[in-house]
């Protein structure tokens, strides 16, 4: 058995989300997107801690249920993301991590242990005067059973590999607690390809998750577990790595992929900077490192990926789980018809696939590429089929600002396959 799973998003509660991301909005998207598990988010936050344990009912297998839904909806786990700021070896040091409890109890002991650090009324993400390394050991502390995440694990600003104020590894970042994380997220602007380069991830377990800030975004990344959905078959599944695989949107659509300084306009791959320097060639400022520039330096290993037959990316020894790149549905229909993603046209379209085939991940993945053109015409169905076989061309993303996919364009922009970059 598998499950789908995000256990990276937000509520309202959060500084710059929407405000329609409640707990009834998140239950009846993630059964659009295919969600069975997701994360509740910010349970950090005072007033959202209040309205999880009014609304949420325990289940039998450790996850949570929305009261008065249908036994079928999607199940919930107790899950948020903290900011840490402080300082290490002289640098100071700025990372987000996920954190995952197991109930109620656990998070009255996590938040109690957490709120002489940080302001947690102030944000659904706060921002805490802790290392890494404390944080783990307050989770635990809290309850054993507890699991810590490190979020889009490799992005400039706020991650534990980030070029803005990262670490050079996790056992630089995370000391004697480093054996108890057992998972890193890829993060928007890397994919697990990537990841596979880095020796030290070797025995980790490399999820996905969206990161989302509003309910239309949940499931953009997400992962698919092997077991039965149940929190201790969650945590069992981390440790073990037993990932049936990732969804991820193509690395460089992730808004910090590709060097460079956004005021100036200028975006370029890190071979490039490698060669002129990290200033901007327009003003001589210092330029964002991007995500592929940060996993050059730390990397141990060329690149190595495989296209199957079904369209999945694999590792060709066979070692790691593989993963699908995907372009959103949403996507796909707004380029084919030429409207923006947020018009009724595309809304209609998208609704009426998703009805008919079940959710927006059966659409891109599972459905005959006939059955869309029947429901959806020639171009959708011809867009899905694309996106199935990673036939796009990709704007890369840079220093804050989202790469741009096209699905109907004869050559590369930029010219970079998106099957990787060069090492």
């Amino acid at each position: 058995m598998t499950y789908a799973a995000d256990l990276h998003l937000h509520s309202s509660y959060a500084m710059a989300t929407s405000p329609s991301i409640t707990l009834e909005s998140m239950a009846s998207w993630a059964a659009v997107k295919g969600i069975d598990v997701l994360a509740t988010a910010d349970f950090t936050h005072p007033a959202w801690l209040a309205e999880l344990k009014a609304k949420l009912e325990p289940l039998d297998d450790g996850l949570f249920a929305l009261r008065a839904r249908a036994p079928a909806a999607a199940r919930f786990v107790l899950g948020t993301e903290v900011s840490c700021v402080y300082a290490q070896d002289g640098r100071t040091r700025r990372l987000h991590l996920l954190v995952l409890a197991p109930d109620f109890a656990a998070v009255d002991r996590l938040c109690a242990a957490l709120a002489p650090h940080g302001k947690l009324a102030s944000d659904g993400r706060p921002t805490l005067r802790l290392s890494a390394r404390e944080v783990v050991a307050a989770a635990l502390g809290a309850d054993a059973r507890c699991e810590v995440i490190p979020a889009h694990a490799w992005t400039p600003w706020y991650s534990v590999y980030g070029s803005k104020g990262g670490f050079d590894s996790l056992a630089e970042a995370f000391g004697d607690m480093a054996p108890h994380v057992h998972a890193i997220e890829t993060g928007l602007s890397s994919d697990p390809s990537m990841n596979w380069r880095v020796p030290e991830l070797d025995g980790m377990s490399i999820v996905s998750f969206s990161d989302a800030h509003s309910p239309s975004r949940m499931g953009r990344e997400l992962t698919v577990f092997e077991g039965e959905p149940s929190y201790d078959g969650l945590r069992a599944a981390l440790a073990d790595g037993a990932i049936a695989y990732t969804v991820e949107l193509h690395p460089e659509e992730g808004k910090y992929h590709y060097d460079g300084h956004r005021k100036c306009g200028v975006c370029q791959h890190p071979a490039a900077t490698l060669q002129t320097g990290e200033r901007c060639p327009v003003c001589g400022r210092k330029m964002t490192l991007g995500v592929l520039h940060r996993m050059e330096a730390l990397a141990g290993r060329p690149a190595a990926v495989e296209r199957r037959p079904d369209g999945m990316l694999s590792d060709p020894s066979g070692v790691r789980p593989p993963f699908r790149r995907l372009v959103g549905l949403e996507t796909v229909i707004a380029e084919a018809v030429g409207r923006g993603r947020a018009t009724k046209g595309v809304r209609e379209i998208f609704t009426r696939l998703v009805e008919s085939v079940g959710n927006e991940l059966r659409v891109l993945t599972e459905a005959p590429i006939e059955a869309v053109a029947s429901l959806a015409g020639e171009r959708v169905a011809d867009g899905v089929a694309r996106s199935r076989a990673g036939d796009v061309a990709i704007s890369p993303g840079y220093d804050g600002v989202y790469g741009t996919v096209r699905l109907w364009e004869t050559e590369r922009i930029m010219g970079e396959p998106s099957e990787g970059a060069p090492a």
